[in-house]
């Protein structure tokens, strides 16, 4: 039954520890385009380094789906932070913008790729049924956290000493990761909707296609957002980049453990429409506002938006998915909101640099609503136990 209090296991805070880690170290890099401006590079090269990490993560993505479903999903998190922990340590050695820098972020990109879905997916093995979006907003908030911790930190750490130093610092807690992936037990199977109800393939696959093409239109937002905001803080003068991902993430924190449990309750699109809703407002206020205050207050309503986003989707596609998929689901739906903020990290810089933010913005506002649209067109009722009538909805107690 929905809104019942069944336990999360002991596993399942083991996974959201290594994931709080493992990202202490990836959020350092939402840092990386002033190394770049450092270094002479401009919004379009900036945007270029961060966006060749997604490409790379992608491209091995269809592979790593299906090595997760195979040969298991804590193998590949045990890989990718220790992967991730030596790409860290390499930024030490680079000096400069060149081809090194981008064989370096691909590297990244596909350690990043096997750590997170593997982690992910190990999250939604974990979640009880009953509270598998409450659940995931929790295992969010693991990552959340250090959208707000890292760069406050990393700021901190550069002023002080240095960037070396913070790739340093990113290092030590890749490891670290690496040590808590190494003690992961094995994930129970994963668990279907209630006896009884139908599994209707074809349904299943419009599902989940609607969902992440939403989820591929909404990466536009975050990544638009996540890379450009720290670059336009600077160029502006609007103060600390870290107030911004500060906001950012307490507001995130905050909806999650108020507002978590909504759409076990309520359903899946009661929440996720007004979610996409309110991240669509904050990239229209990206258009105009341009001061330091304004900015937090971006920040805030991103983040009362992402932190209800990310989670409550990945869960609706984890309801319409089966035991025999659920590693190629979960790949599918962080691979279509990676490729979103990957394709806007790599091509918007040079919308930036060559007409302006407010274009940019503009253009990601469109992107957003056709994302909202293209949910709003897919299926929203499941079929009912005896294949006749359909339930409610997309709730899962209504399944």
């Amino acid at each position: 039954m929905a809104g019942s209090r069944v336990p999360i296991p002991r596993a399942f805070f083991l996974v959201a520890a290594c994931n709080f880690v493992f990202f202490l170290n990836f959020a350092f890099f939402l840092l990386i385009p002033l190394w770049v401006l450092e270094r002479g590079g401009g919004e379009e090269i900036a945007g270029r380094v961060v966006g060749v990490q997604g490409f790379a993560g992608l491209i091995a993505l269809p592979i790593i789906g299906y090595l997760l479903d195979r040969f298991g999903r804590r193998r590949i998190l045990i890989s990718g932070t220790l992967v991730s922990a030596l790409c860290s340590l390499w930024f030490i050695y680079l000096e400069s913008i060149g081809p090194t820098l981008y064989v370096v972020r691909a590297i990244q990109g596909i350690a990043f790729t096997c750590a997170f879905t593997a982690g992910q997916t190990l999250a939604v093995l974990f979640a009880p049924f009953e509270r598998r979006a409450e659940a995931i907003g929790w295992f969010g908030i693991s990552t959340v956290l250090t959208h707000s911790l890292s760069p406050l930190i990393g700021e901190e750490i550069i002023l002080r000493w240095g960037f070396d130093a913070m790739f340093a610092t990113g290092a030590v807690l890749g490891t670290l990761a690496f040590l808590l992936a190494v003690r992961m037990p094995r994930p129970p199977d994963f668990v279907m909707p209630a006896d009884g109800v139908s599994y209707d393939a074809g349904l299943a696959k419009r599902a989940v296609f609607t969902a992440t093409v939403a989820m591929l239109c909404y990466g536009f937002g975050f990544g638009a957002t996540a890379t450009f905001v720290p670059v336009l803080i600077e160029r502006f003068d609007l103060g600390r980049v870290g107030i911004f991902f500060a906001a950012w993430s307490v507001a995130a924190v905050a909806v999650r453990l108020l507002f978590g449990s909504a759409s076990d309750r309520l359903g899946r699109r009661a929440v996720l429409v007004p979610a996409m809703l309110t991240m669509s407002l904050a990239v229209a206020m990206l258009v105009f506002i341009r001061s330091a205050a304004g900015m937090a207050v971006i920040g805030v309503i991103f983040g009362i938006a992402q932190g209800l986003l990310y989670p409550t989707m990945n869960a609706l596609v984890a309801d319409w998915s089966s035991a025999s998929n659920i590693g190629r689901t979960q790949s599918l739906f962080s691979g279509s909101y990676t490729l979103g903020i990957s394709v806007c990290s790599f091509f918007f810089g040079t919308i930036a640099e060559r007409h302006g933010y407010a274009t940019m913005f503009s253009v990601t506002l469109a992107i957003t609503l056709f994302g909202l649209m293209v949910f709003l067109a897919g299926p929203s009722r499941k079929p009912s136990a005896d294949g006749g009538a359909e339930t409610s909805e997309d709730a899962p107690a209504a399944a």
